[in-house]
């Protein structure tokens, strides 16, 4: 971790634990209510700046398109997957459509040829740590919040020669040492505004109806590789975008 990055981080960290202190001393003075109090306020800021993805408590993100018009941008997180990723690629070649997949640096180094195959064929990819941490990313000291995000843009940098500069965070989950991380490394985050909650669940169906209530322009849509579901799923969305007279466009900076 650079020497500028890491002082920072200590300093977020001794900030972080000013509330920690403060709920100490006003138990041991007997102020047990205003210790509960500063204890339940801390814990809410916490739970609300880490764990809602469209929070910008702990670090600014990009969560809707900017540019007008009718578009929209097609996000696909955890791959490459060998089984659903080409079948993927396949999909979005037949809809002449585009993607940022972000990837799993894991995954990257395991299949090297089909992360560049989908940059060859015209798409971004960004940066979803190396491991997916999903269960403790918003909790992660920074020395292993670092190995994550820069252990994912290295392997990134490694395959494809290049770095990337968006990144995603695991479940849209934030971390309080992130942003300082992603700034050291040259990476914006983004989020979503529109899902289907396919990681989740199975029935293409009610994937689709939920997409299709926040699908519109400006909607930045999060789909998920190495899922049962994934390829049905992907060509659907793009036959309802196009009825609706959408399309996918890329984040302007890297068209």
């Amino acid at each position: 971790m650079p020497a500028a990055c890491q002082r920072q981080s200590w300093t977020v960290l001794v900030i972080s634990l000013v509330p920690a202190l403060g709920v100490w001393l006003l138990w041991e003075r007997g102020d047990h209510t205003a210790a509960a109090l500063v204890f339940l306020t801390t814990f809410v800021v916490i739970t609300i700046g880490t764990v809602f993805p469209r929070s910008t408590w702990f670090g600014k993100h990009t969560s809707q398109v900017s540019e007008p018009g009718p578009h929209f941008w097609l996000t696909i997180d955890d791959g490459p997957d060998p089984v659903t990723t080409p079948a993927l690629l396949d999909v979005l070649d037949a809809h002449q459509a585009k993607a940022v997949f972000f990837v799993i640096g894991q995954k990257v180094l395991a299949n090297p040829e089909l992360t560049c195959e989908i940059a060859r064929r015209g798409h971004l990819l960004g940066n979803h740590t190396l491991t997916h941490p999903a269960a403790s990313f918003w909790s992660l000291p920074p020395w292993k919040l670092w190995r994550e995000v820069a252990g994912g843009q290295q392997a990134l940098q490694h395959v494809l020669g290049q770095t990337v500069t968006w990144f995603r965070p695991p479940v849209g989950h934030h971390n309080l040492f992130l942003a300082n991380l992603l700034r050291s490394l040259g990476l914006k985050m983004m989020i979503w505004n529109c899902r289907g909650f396919d990681g989740v669940w199975r029935d293409a169906d009610a994937i689709l109806r939920q997409i299709t209530r926040s699908l519109q322009p400006g909607a930045i849509v999060l789909l998920h590789d190495a899922t049962p579901v994934a390829t049905p799923v992907l060509d659907r969305l793009l036959l309802l975008a196009r009825e609706r007279g959408l399309r996918p466009t890329l984040p302007p900076a890297e068209r």
